[in-house]
């Protein structure tokens, strides 16, 4: 039998907090129900929630899912350069009133060690070098940080899948060209493209292909007791969208599953078609912030600079969905966890 691979999730989640995207806490939920991967930590950066709270949902939600021991790492709380306080504001004017987060600051649980997230990454990759591959689904700023306590990290990490950018196209996600992620720390971001080490990109192309619809919900809501929670914890989300984004078709009755796609990439490679390309982004431009260039050497000037990257550029869509579906909904976990 295969041995587990190996992973640090790096994490920006809010499931259980209304109002917050789902998808990080669904994208752990399959990583620690497949018995083809160790899921050796959670490190928690500033993204879809601030740190504190992404902290907190991650500690109940491994709590919930019989990991109560497994470390949950705090890691940065605003981007290298950037202020967060628009694109918070950004999505305020977007969707208005937010519901009110269930548990207060007081009693959120803290992590698991006072020891940093960069700090973390930088000391258990050091430690198993070539073994620990970091599944990276929030912005980028642990990462950059963990390069600069040591960048030999980027030599030490086996290997880093990211989701960010869009390889086939642009992202229309936070801009038209910047996906949230790549949005909120370019400068980060920046950082872990020019380091050297191993990558693999699932862009925002991709992810969107793949949804959560009612009717999927429904059937996570006959699984055990997380699968019930976890769907409706999903209709919920995707009522919230529905109400949010009324003009848009695809929030009627689906939400997406951007980051269980990443996790499911290491999963199972295969469900996804990769090339090699060069990418790069540009964090000193303002208009495209958040720009992510995926040269495969399809246009005729100028021509790309060297491989630093597998991108994908096609998913298995039902694939994946059986896949998301048989894990989240049903059986315990049958693997270990951190040691």
């Amino acid at each position: 039998m295969t041995a587990a691979r190996r992973i640090v999730i790096d994490t920006d989640p809010g499931l259980g907090e209304p109002g917050s995207d789902i998808d990080d806490g669904l994208a752990i939920a399959l990583a620690l129900r497949s018995p083809e991967l160790q899921v050796d930590g959670l490190t928690v950066v500033n993204g879809n929630v601030e740190v504190d709270a992404g902290v907190d949902v991650a500690r109940r939600l491994t709590e919930r899912m019989g990991h109560p021991d497994l470390p949950v790492l705090r890691g940065a709380d605003r981007p290298l350069l950037r202020d967060m306080a628009p694109v918070r504001a950004l999505f305020d004017d977007v969707i208005g009133d937010r519901p009110v987060a269930r548990t207060a600051p007081a009693e959120r649980r803290g992590p698991t060690s006072p020891l940093s997230a960069a700090q973390f990454l930088v000391d258990i990759t050091a430690a198993h070098p070539g073994e620990i591959t970091v599944v990276a689904i929030g912005p980028m700023t642990n990462l950059a940080l963990a390069l600069r306590l040591d960048p030999a990290f980027a030599g030490n990490v086996a290997e880093i899948v990211m989701m960010a950018g869009s390889a086939t196209g642009y992202a229309q996600n936070i801009t038209v060209v910047g996906d949230f992620n790549a949005y909120v720390d370019p400068e980060a971001l920046a950082m872990v493209l020019t380091s050297g080490a191993k990558l693999r990109m699932v862009g925002i192309d991709q992810t969107s292909r793949v949804r959560l619809t009612r009717a999927d919900a429904a059937v996570l809501r006959r699984g055990d007791a997380f699968g019930r929670w976890a769907g409706e914890c999903a209709l919920a989300w995707i009522d919230f969208l529905a109400k949010a984004f009324p003009l848009r078709a695809e929030h009627r009755d689906a939400c997406f599953l951007h980051d269980p796609l990443v996790v499911a990439a290491v999963i199972d490679p295969t469900l996804l078609s990769w090339e090699g390309a060069h990418v790069a982004t540009d964090p000193g431009s303002e208009l495209a912030r958040g720009l992510v260039i995926a040269d495969r050497g399809l246009a005729l000037a100028p021509p790309p600079g060297p491989t630093n990257a597998s991108v994908a550029v096609d998913t298995d869509v039902a694939g994946f969905g059986r896949l998301f579906l048989d894990r989240v909904t049903g059986t315990e976990p049958s693997h270990p966890t951190a040691e």
